[in-house]
C-alpha cells in the first residue's frame, strides 16, 4: 500500500472509528489520541495486512488499544455505560426533535456495554458477522447469539419506555 492509499482510507474510516472509540471511551482526547496510535500501528503493518482486511483490522486494533488504555487507568467502569449527551451518536448528529432516536439512544444506554457495541458495530458501522467476529476475536456464532440476545434486550427497553411515556399525563 502506499501513502496515497493509507491517506485515502485515513479519510474514509476515521470518523466512523473516532465515533467507535468516543463511545468506548467516553471522552474525546483519548478517543482521538486512541485513534492516532490505531493508524499509526496500521502505517507500521500496512504491507502485512490483506486489503479484505483493512477495516477489520482497524477496528480490533482500535478496541484492543482502548480497552489496554482503560486496563492501565484501572477504569473498567468507564467503558460505555451511557450513550446520554454523545454528540456523535452515529455519523450524523441525532436531530434533537426526533423522539425514535432518542428512545432508542436511551435504550442503547441501558445495554451492557459489549451488548451496546456488538449492535453498534452491526447497524451503525454497518459490519458483517465475520467482520465482527474477526473484530472482537470470536466466531460468527458467538456473534449471532450475543447479536440476538443484545436485540431482545434492546426491544424489551424499549417496549417499557413506550409504555412509560404512554403513562406520563401529556400537559397542553
Amino acid at each position: 500500500m502506499n501513502n496515497n492509499k493509507f491517506e485515502l482510507l485515513l479519510q474514509t474510516e476515521s470518523k466512523k472509528i473516532y465515533n467507535y472509540l468516543l463511545k468506548i471511551l467516553r471522552n474525546k482526547e483519548d478517543a482521538e489520541d486512541i485513534l492516532q496510535e490505531t493508524f499509526i500501528a496500521f502505517h507500521k503493518k500496512m504491507n502485512t495486512i490483506k486489503v479484505s482486511s483493512y477495516k477489520s483490522y482497524l477496528f480490533r486494533t482500535a478496541y484492543h488499544k482502548a480497552l489496554n488504555l482503560i486496563k492501565k487507568r484501572n477504569a473498567k467502569n468507564k467503558l460505555v455505560t451511557s450513550y446520554h449527551d454523545m454528540e456523535h451518536f452515529n455519523d450524523e448528529p441525532v436531530e434533537n426533535n426526533d423522539k425514535k432516536n432518542e428512545l432508542i439512544k436511551d435504550a442503547l444506554s441501558q445495554l451492557k456495554p459489549d451488548e451496546a457495541l456488538i449492535i453498534e458495530l452491526q447497524f451503525y458501522q454497518k459490519m458483517s458477522y465475520k467482520q465482527i467476529a474477526e473484530v472482537l476475536e470470536t466466531t460468527q456464532s458467538a456473534v449471532d447469539s450475543k447479536l440476538v440476545r443484545a436485540k431482545k434486550k434492546l426491544i424489551k427497553i424499549i417496549t417499557e419506555q413506550k409504555k412509560m411515556q404512554e403513562k406520563r399525563p401529556r400537559i397542553v
